[in-house]
């Protein structure tokens, strides 16, 4: 059985703080904020949907639900349940399954950054907080999760058969 590791365990911590900065963050502007609020963004980050300032509640929402799900699915869900990109044998085994919990560990945090930042950006350009933009942030966190599962999985390719 592989368990997460420390490092594993203080990321998964991380992110439940992030989901509880994030409630925080969208409670303490909530009230400042206008009706209208925008609530998405071209890829230069310019708003272009717009929507009541309710609507902000859904995404600490939507990652809290995430962050538990995928959490419990991290800390329940046995690895060797997990598909491979090679055959798993008794050598490899242990570097694979850490290698597919971490992956699932920093996909977690970083979908809950990506709503954090969302919302935070979005709360910017609504209070008019021209000084600060987060587009380039968001981007980067979007990059990270689409390109960090092929990562692993050319690493998984790379694991000696031994």
């Amino acid at each position: 059985d592989i368990k997460p590791t420390k490092t594993d365990r203080l990321f998964i911590r991380i992110g439940w703080v992030l989901v509880l900065l994030h409630f925080v963050v969208l409670f303490i502007f909530y009230f400042d904020l206008p009706n209208t609020m925008p609530t998405h963004f071209n890829l230069k980050g310019e708003a272009n949907g717009f929507s009541s300032k309710n609507d902000l509640w859904i995404l600490p929402i939507l990652s809290l639900i995430i962050y538990f799900g995928v959490g419990k699915l991290i800390t329940n869900m046995k690895p060797w349940h997990y598909n491979y990109p090679k055959k798993v044998t008794e050598q490899n085994a242990p570097y694979l399954y850490a290698l597919s919990r971490r992956m699932l560990v920093w996909l977690n945090l970083c979908t809950v950054l990506t709503f954090l930042a969302v919302s935070i950006h979005s709360m910017l350009i609504a209070l008019d907080v021209q000084s600060i933009n987060l587009s380039w942030l968001i981007l980067c966190l979007l990059g990270f999760l689409t390109l960090y599962p092929f990562i692993v999985i050319f690493k998984m390719f790379n694991t000696p058969k031994t």
